[in-house]
């Protein structure tokens, strides 16, 4: 995505991961895997497609100042000096490393870290990328993430990460360092990276890339950040209390706060954010508490792939409020907002009934969203005091973003841009073109559309909330829920 310094989309392509494929090995329910070598392929394919819609469209190429980059949080691989993978590339949903997260955690509280390490963090897969692959971890230089992978191809520098990626591999983000209880015990103290704030400037493209990929010389290469936090970034969501979910595969769920509270069961993290200047001047801290499900719309592609999504739109739209419960999880285990390794999707609508099936399952997603805010209520300690900024693919759908502003009975907004790209081109332009991460939103944000809860429906959907929690209950989901 090509944006101009006042949030103006100038150009905007994208490709799949591998063409004529999804790109990813899925060895056992549990194990995702891909080539890193796919990632630069497909961020190749992207650059250059953009490039051509941008010159396509009478855009100049050498006004372009920066580039930033996010990828999935959680996803990481060993490289050696020169970026080239030694390690499997472990995917944010890799759940391989259950007893390493466990050992894990065991060492920080011991250490008094009050953040309990799970399998999906990126540190827990090095551990046991460690145990299991040392001939590959050996080798490894240093570990990356997939945005640090695409911006070490671009630069040709290896060994730094942003902290929004850090987070999952066990930077404390309080302290702003790597935690001293890993050294005695593992190499892979070792091999992480230096971390730096999302939108520090950390080089330029290399001469012979930009060439190749019809880029400005000289183009800056700024810090990105996860995914998530990107797409928070393009929400809109700025005032503490406001709220961000991103509907891509899966649900992301960002709150904006002035603290990083405490969760001892560690199903919410908190990333945080440059500091923001009051009206008196004075700084204040930013963060963002969250987590992630494994819900979100990767069902939609799985058994609608290649369908006309506004015609199944306009087919379901009647249909809801849904008497049918769905639990719409398309591979095994769960982990926000509850974690149950071992949960299973459901839904009770007919299966040849195409309609029926489709506004269950778009009503499912938006109850996991109610009962993922819940949770962030009680984390946090008060009930969510803003409105909903709504971001990924999912908020294109008018017909789900009013079922979830009527589900959870909040307003939910989507800005003109709802990609997670346009996070990055914001902290692209934060201290290139703006005065900071702030001003670049402020400048660069603009509200499409505003979805408000209807009150007529809202008895009927409680009703429904309450029997698809008292589903989850049954099949022994919740057991730790509210504790």
């Amino acid at each position: 995505m090509i944006v101009s310094a006042e949030g103006e989309v100038a150009a905007m392509h994208s490709v799949d991961l591998v063409a004529g494929g999804p790109g990813q090995r899925l060895a056992t329910d549990v194990e995702h895997e891909q080539d890193p070598s796919d990632w630069w392929d497909a961020a190749r394919r992207a650059l250059l497609g953009v490039m051509a819609e941008f010159e396509e469209r009478g855009g100049v190429t050498e006004a372009l100042e920066a580039i930033a980059i996010d990828g999935t949080s959680g996803t990481v691989v060993g490289v050696d000096a020169a970026g080239a993978a030694c390690t499997p590339a472990l995917m944010y949903n890799d759940g391989r490393a259950h007893e390493e997260a466990l050992e894990l955690s065991d060492w920080a509280q011991r250490a008094s870290s009050d953040v309990p390490v799970r399998a999906s963090w990126s540190l827990a897969k090095m551990l046991w990328l460690e145990r299991h692959e040392p001939q590959g971890f050996d080798k490894a230089r240093c570990f990356t993430h997939q945005a640090d992978y695409i911006a070490s191809r671009l630069t040709g520098t290896v060994g730094w990460t942003d902290a929004s990626n850090a987070l999952k591999s066990g930077y404390d983000l309080r302290a702003r360092t790597w935690p001293d209880w890993l050294d005695d015990r593992t190499g892979i103290r070792g091999k992480l990276p230096e971390v730096v704030e999302p939108g520090t400037v950390r080089g330029r493209v290399r001469d012979d890339m930009a060439r190749d990929l019809q880029l400005p010389l000289g183009l800056k290469v700024v810090a990105g950040a996860t995914d998530g936090t990107a797409a928070f970034l393009a929400s809109g969501a700025a005032r503490v209390g406001d709220d961000n979910t991103t509907l891509g595969t899966t649900l992301v769920f960002k709150r904006l706060a002035d603290h990083a509270p405490t969760d001892p069961s560690g199903l919410v993290y908190s990333h945080r954010l440059p500091d923001h200047a009051d009206t008196q001047g004075v700084q204040r801290e930013r963060w963002l508490p969250g987590a992630a499900s494994n819900v979100g719309g990767e069902w939609i592609r799985e058994g609608h792939s290649g369908a006309d999504l506004a015609q199944l739109d306009s087919a379901a739209e009647p249909l809801l409020p849904s008497a049918f419960l769905a639990y719409p999880l398309v591979g095994k285990g769960e982990r926000f907002p509850f974690l149950t390794p071992s949960a299973l999707g459901f839904c009770d609508a007919p299966p040849d009934q195409a309609a029926l099936s489709f506004a269950a399952r778009l009503q499912g997603v938006a109850f996991v969203e109610r009962l993922a805010y819940e949770v962030l209520d009680r984390v946090t300690g008060q009930e969510a005091q803003g409105d909903v900024f709504a971001t990924g693919g999912g908020s294109a759908s008018d017909v789900w973003m009013q079922l979830r502003a009527d589900v959870t009975g909040r307003t939910l907004h989507r800005p003109q841009c709802h990609e997670s790209a346009f996070g990055s081109a914001i902290l692209a332009a934060a201290n290139t073109v703006h005065d900071g991460l702030w001003d670049a939103m402020g400048r660069m944000l603009v509200i499409e559309r505003s979805f408000h809860p209807d009150s007529l429906r809202g008895t009927t959907y409680d009703d429904l909330f309450g029997a698809f929690r008292h589903r989850l209950e049954q099949q022994g989901y919740l057991d730790n829920y509210g504790q």
